[in-house]
């Protein structure tokens, strides 16, 4: 089912909610217990029922998961409390620093590689690492 005959019908179950974006009834189902998303309305039978609406804010939600936001931070985002440009400037500097640091671990493995000793033990490992970590601190 895609999003535009989602939308042609008034309201949907929350399996054809599922199917129309791509996530399980399961995760809809934590979405509406963790707040990100509510149900439309309810039936007498007590299913939920969602409106073309509700699929387009899944649709948000799974393009800011795609891009690695935690669910706090789509929940604040999507309801106003933190606007869009802001979290995706604090998400680039945080894939900055950790790119940082994952270089900063790339270039000391590939130090302890090209020591030529085959047989690096932990206790030199550990004294490597403390270095690092000591000068890093300073």
């Amino acid at each position: 089912m895609t999003r535009s005959s989602f939308q042609k019908r008034r309201w949907r179950r929350i399996g054809e909610l599922a199917d129309a974006t791509g996530v399980t009834v399961r995760t809809l189902r934590h979405y509406e217990h963790i707040g990100l998303l509510t149900a439309s309305q309810r039936t007498c039978g007590n299913h939920r029922m969602y409106d073309a609406e509700s699929a387009k804010r899944v649709c948000d939600i799974i393009t800011l998961r795609r891009l690695g936001f935690s669910l706090q931070e789509i929940r604040n985002a999507l309801d106003g409390r933190l606007s869009l440009e802001r979290l995706l400037s604090e998400h680039l500097d945080r894939a900055e620093r950790e790119v940082a640091r994952a270089t900063e671990l790339r270039d000391r493995l590939r130090r302890l590689a090209q020591n030529g000793n085959t047989t690096v033990r932990l206790e030199q490992l550990s004294n490597h690492l403390n270095h690092s970590h000591r000068k890093r601190d300073t």
